[in-house]
């Protein structure tokens, strides 16, 4: 961990547009106003950050699974990330993280790289004692931490972009008009990748973890984040992004005890989602998962248009059609 004063002429540098060592740095805020950030099994919780033009900022919601039960929220189940390690976030190097890559239309943006480590899609507000062990499903709690910290670092920059993969890419959207309020002078981009929601109708698990303002079923409750988000900031863009048989997000879907079809869910979730002005997806073939962190971002195409070119333009706020992969 920095030192406070470090920290401090970190800040200083960043706002005043001095280039930097792309390296991250991590923050451990601690008490907040609302409580103590902090992970899954009480260990504290850690956010990162990379400096960059602090009028250009990437504020990203990390993946990292989910839990709701005893079974699933067992220790070391596999299926959520418990804790934030020390050099989390230099294990993303690819896709729009990389910085050296002169087509990546992120290069040389700020970056607030929000992690994750309580099984919540970033929104949960309780603690839960399950049979197998407590776990602090505190999401909320550490996402606004770094958000504040944000806000308070970054203060009025022109572009934001806002994004996140897996259980983050829920995490994006959810934040989105947060964010969007502050920044009301900023052109804002969201962008979730492959995480869409699919969720079975008879879940529990938003109720386990206490989101708050829910008032539609799971299955919905994404999808209705989205309709809200673009139908109230309607100047800015929402977005996401899916491999038609992404396996793992078919894998958590089966999980919450769905029965539908997978594929059938997405078409269904995304078509009523296409039809705002200010929304648009990129559905490509495959069952690959997250394509924000991986090379693929640069390589994957539909019908000879590049992913890394759709979004390019996306952020760009220029003309960008739903995209579909005709050969799923």
């Amino acid at each position: 961990m920095r030192t406070f004063g470090l920290l401090v002429f970190l800040v200083l540098l960043m706002s005043a547009g001095v280039a930097q060592a792309q390296d991250w740095t991590p923050i451990t805020p601690g008490a907040t106003p609302g409580g103590e950030a902090v992970c899954a099994r009480g260990t504290p919780y850690t956010f990162f950050v990379r400096s960059g033009d602090p009028k250009k900022l990437l504020i990203f919601f990390e993946g990292g699974g989910a839990c709701w039960n005893d079974a699933t929220c067992a220790p070391n189940s596999g299926l959520f990330d418990e804790v934030v390690e020390g050099g989390e976030a230099a294990n993303y190097s690819q896709g729009i993280f990389a910085s050296a890559n002169p087509e990546n239309p992120l290069a040389g943006y700020a970056v607030v790289f929000v992690s994750y480590c309580t099984g919540d899609y970033h929104l949960g507000t309780k603690e839960i004692a399950y049979a197998t062990g407590t776990v602090e499903h505190k999401g909320s709690l550490d996402a606004m931490a770094a958000l504040n910290w944000t806000f308070t670092t970054y203060r009025q920059p022109s572009e934001v972009v806002v994004a996140g993969c897996s259980a983050g890419a829920i995490g994006s959207i959810y934040y989105a008009p947060t964010i969007a309020r502050h920044y009301r002078s900023a052109h804002l981009t969201q962008f979730g990748d492959a995480g869409i929601g699919v969720i079975n109708p008879d879940w529990g698990g938003f109720d386990v973890w206490g989101v708050k303002n829910r008032r539609v079923k799971p299955d919905q409750y994404v999808s209705s984040l989205y309709t809200s988000a673009a139908h109230s900031y309607p100047r800015d863009r929402f977005s996401e992004y899916t491999s038609y048989n992404d396996a793992t997000q078919t894998n958590y879907y089966v999980l919450t005890g769905a029965v539908t079809a997978w594929p059938l869910a997405v078409d269904a979730s995304l078509g009523t989602l296409q039809k705002r002005s200010n929304f648009r997806s990129f559905v490509g073939a495959g069952s690959e998962h997250c394509i924000s962190t991986s090379d693929r971002f640069y390589g994957e195409a539909v019908d000879g248009l590049r992913f890394r070119d759709w979004f390019a333009a996306l952020i760009a706020g220029a003309p960008v059609d739903n995209i579909h992969c005709s050969a799923c």
